[in-house]
């Protein structure tokens, strides 16, 4: 009788040490050489806003060999809303920070987007891109007329400066096929695939009623960014 009960509990034993072995191979061994990251749920076009990250991403397993350098947790994903993608993300891609230009574009409640008629512009940065910090000035609409040489270029250039009309975000740079114009070197601005022809900017009822008030004024406006 306790030799077969001996042999029993061998069998038993033996099936606990096949279990175990079975279940460290299939999620044990997975747990500890694996980490959750974000990934794309599906593919996500470059220049994507996005508006809620949920919608965009998931988290999932992925073994630390692969993992790539960055690669956003799913404790993180909240970062993610309102950045722009700067580039092309395939479905089930990783996420890293990198990928995402570091400027919100969220709108706010009373919040819109509002193009800037490039009539009403004296002066844009050539060099001005999506998610952009800007800052408007206004200057007398007829100062070309008053000014005949370098210095006084110099001079209008800076002239009404010392306070902004207000601050914003640019959200859209358009080139005069209404394409977005982005930098052709990556992240250096030296060269920009188009000439920039307007500007789209967040903006509340109240702001484009002071740029409308300034143009109607005569004064032109100097965008500059920060």
């Amino acid at each position: 009788m306790k030799q077969k009960i001996k042999g029993i509990a061998g069998i038993a034993i033996m099936f606990l040490a096949l279990a175990a072995t079975y279940f460290w191979l299939t999620h044990g061994q997975v747990q500890l050489e694996s980490v959750t990251l974000l990934v794309a749920q599906k593919d996500i076009p470059r220049g994507t806003v996005i508006d809620n990250a949920n919608n965009y991403f998931k988290p999932e397993r992925i073994n630390m060999s692969s993992a790539v350098t960055g690669a956003i947790k799913p404790e993180n994903i909240d970062q993610l809303n309102g950045r722009i993608a700067e580039q092309f993300i395939p479905a089930n891609g990783q996420i890293v920070t990198q990928t995402f230009s570091g400027n919100s574009v969220v709108l706010k409640e009373n919040e819109f987007v509002f193009k800037l008629p490039p009539t009403w512009v004296y002066s844009i940065p050539s060099s001005i891109r999506r998610g952009d910090k800007i800052s408007i000035y206004e200057i007398d609409g007829n100062i070309d007329g008053k000014l005949d040489n370098s210095e006084d270029q110099d001079i209008k250039l800076v002239k009404g400066k010392t306070e902004s009309i207000f601050n914003t975000t640019v959200v859209f740079v358009k080139d005069s096929t209404n394409r977005e114009v982005t930098d052709t070197n990556g992240k250096e601005r030296l060269d920009g695939s188009s000439q920039v022809s307007a500007i789209e900017i967040i903006c509340t009822r109240s702001d484009t009623q002071i740029l409308e008030s300034s143009v109607l004024n005569g004064k032109k406006l100097i965008v500059v960014y920060r």
